[in-house]
Formats: C-alpha cells, structure tokens, sequence
C-alpha cells in the first residue's frame, strides 16, 4: 500500500486530524466492547445467582424443606416437595430478591446501588460514591467503566488514600519494655528541625520533593512536608524552648565556668561561641553550648565582653562565674577587664576580704589562659 505525502501544511494538519479521530473512535469502540463483555458476565452471574437460588447450593443436591422433608432438584431447573411460604420462598414470590453475593465487579466496594422495582424486577438505576457522596448513573444494562473512571478522579477518595493510611508501630524503650507509637506531625517538625541543626542544612531542606518522596516511601505514607517558613519558626521556638530548660539545669550548680573563642562559618561571617562546664551530682564533667553570637563589629575587647556577658545574662549565671577560659589575644586582656565587676559575686566571694575582684590577683584566677593556644604559639616560634 502506498502512502500518500502530504502536499501543504494544510492538509497535513488536516491528515492529522483524521488519524486522531481514528485512534478515538478505535479506543471507544475498544471500551464500548469492554463494557458489552462486563454486562454479560454480570448477566450471567445474575442468572447463576437465580439458578442456585431455586435449586440450592447445587443443581443434584437434596434441599431439606421446613426441617421434616426431602425434595430433590434437578439440572432442568425444576424441584418437588413442599415449600415454606416464609423466608426465601416469599420473597421470591413477592417480587424482590436478595442476592447471594454482591456484583462481581470490585468498583461496587466504592459505590452503594440504589435499585428501584421496574415491571415486577429489581434493577440497579443507579450508585453512590462513598468517598464523594456523588450519584452517578448506573443502570443494570450499562458497564462499570465509566464509575472506575470516577474513582481515577475522585478527589475525595485521592485524600482519603493519602491520609486514611494509619501507621502504628511498638516502640521499645531502653528498660527492654514497648509502648505503642503512633505518628506525630508536631514530632516530624521537631526532629526535622533537630536534622537541619546537626547536620548544618539548609532550611528548605524539609520542602523538597525528594525528601518527601524518601519519607512517604520508605517510612511514613502519612508525612506532609515542612516549608522553610515553617521550619525557621519551629527552630526559634525550639530553641526558646532549649534556653528554659538549660536554664532550669543551671539554677542546680553554685558556680559554672566559661570557654569563649571566635568561629567563622563556611559563609565567612564570625561568631563568637560561649560554652559552659560544670560538675554534675555524680562528680561527672559536662559541658553545655549557650550561645553561637555573631560578631559583626571588630574584635575588640569591649565587644567581645559585651557578646559574652549577654549569653550569661541570658542563662542568668552572672553570678555564678568561677572561670572564663579565653586564647591569649590582647583584645582578650581587655574584655577580661570588662568583665572583671560584672562577673564578681562568686570567685570575689572565694578571695579573702583585703583582696576582692577588683584586684589584679583575683582576676588571675577568674581568666584561665588557653592551654592549647599557648602550645600553638609555641609550635609556631
């Protein structure tokens, strides 16, 4: 067979046009014929359903009539004996039927049918979805494809998949015994929040498709992904959070001391770092970071003393200062001297009365120069 070229844009277009009519109409015909096979089928069920339900469970099968007879059944449809004019029977008579099992078709778990008595028989007009409360038209003689093709679209059903999903789990706890664990959108946020802390990653880490699909697939179907608005608000009332109970923590410990040194980010802006060490009821050293402050002013002594007593203030352990552990920079003299009467109450109350603070021998003792620094300094001389 030769097949023609077109000659003009026109009739290109136009060639096209009739080629997609064709695939159409080809893929109706296609659905129609689907359709036609599903009606027989059903109609062949029904009439299977109607078969045992005069003849029994089978066609040979003896049928006890009001628990005293026998009848006999017999593969041409017809049965002998005595029959109750209750139960089965009655109905059968009055017109209506009761089905044996639902429609063979499992489109009918989505969809409640609504039958009306039309010349003395039952027949399906139309269903109900049970996800959208919709009713569509479902008479008897029509297929199932079009009320599949619903459920494909349904909106109310795709939400119900996607949060209807319950996930529960035993968590077992470090004592050897489990509680039962349900998923918590308030916990996901937080512990996505505690993620991008760690792991120093960007805010709108938690709103990217890949993490969400890594999520919904591999551990929870239920997740809802975070904006990076959202996630900066939890960080701030997470760390709130952190400051009331670390400061509740320090109300326990008379005397604290101080490490402070200057760090740079991989964005190259500074900050100034404030860590606290005490000695915990069981004699154990720990350590606890207060504060990350960025320093966008020159390093000078007075600045330095000002971020540090900030971060003191804020935990309110001005008063319980025993050392600060600074390198040995100059500007770092100098911020000693500025803190020497904010942080006086607890190391100018361990020095005898003639020698307080404000002395130079007392401030020795609250400025503990950095070890490692000075084995620094000393490598590189």
């Amino acid at each position: 067979m030769v097949v023609r070229e077109p000659d003009t844009p026109a009739e290109e277009a136009a060639m096209s046009m009739e080629d997609d009519a064709m695939d159409d109409d080809y893929y109706a015909a296609a659905e129609a014929e689907a359709d036609e096979a599903e009606r027989e089928l059903e109609a062949q069920n029904e009439a299977e359903d109607a078969r045992r339900f005069i003849l029994g469970s089978s066609a040979d099968a003896a049928i006890e009539v009001d628990g005293a007879g026998v009848g006999t059944g017999t593969g041409t449809g017809t049965r002998t004996g005595s029959t109750s004019p209750t139960g089965t029977a009655a109905a059968s008579a009055s017109g209506t039927r009761t089905r044996s099992r639902g429609p063979s078709s499992k489109v009918w778990l989505d969809f409640e049918e609504v039958t009306e008595i039309q010349g003395g028989k039952e027949v399906r007009v139309s269903a109900i979805c049970h996800h959208c409360k919709n009713t569509l038209s479902a008479k008897s003689s029509s297929g199932t494809g079009h009320l599949r093709r619903h459920l494909d679209l349904c909106p109310a059903k795709k939400e119900k998949d996607r949060h209807g999903r319950t996930q529960s789990m035993f968590k077992f706890n470090a004592n050897g015994s489990f509680v039962h664990w349900e998923y918590s959108p308030s916990v996901a946020r937080t512990e996505l929040c505690r993620l991008i802390a760690r792991l120093d990653l960007p805010l709108c880490f938690g709103e990217s498709d890949a993490f969400q699909d890594y999520i919904t697939n591999a551990h929870n179907p239920r997740f809802v992904k975070s904006s990076r608005q959202t996630t900066a608000r939890d960080l701030i009332g997470l760390y709130n959070n952190h400051v009331e109970q670390l400061t509740d923590v320090l109300k326990n410990f008379s005397s604290v001391s101080l490490t402070s040194d200057i760090w740079s980010g991989k964005t190259k802006e500074d900050y100034i770092s404030v860590v606290a060490h005490f000695v915990n009821p069981d004699w154990c050293l720990e350590k606890r970071l207060l504060g990350l402050k960025p320093i966008e002013v020159a390093h000078t002594g007075v600045n330095i003393a000002e971020r540090v007593e900030m971060v003191a203030s804020d935990y309110g352990i001005t008063d319980k200062i025993f050392a600060i552990v600074l390198d040995n920079d100059s500007s770092n003299k100098i911020a000693i001297d500025v803190l020497k009467p904010i942080f006086s109450d607890y190391i100018g109350s361990l020095m005898p009365k003639p020698a307080r603070i404000e002395d130079d021998l007392a401030a020795v003792f609250l400025h503990q120069r950095c070890a490692c620094h000075i084995i620094n300094l000393i490598v590189k001389s």
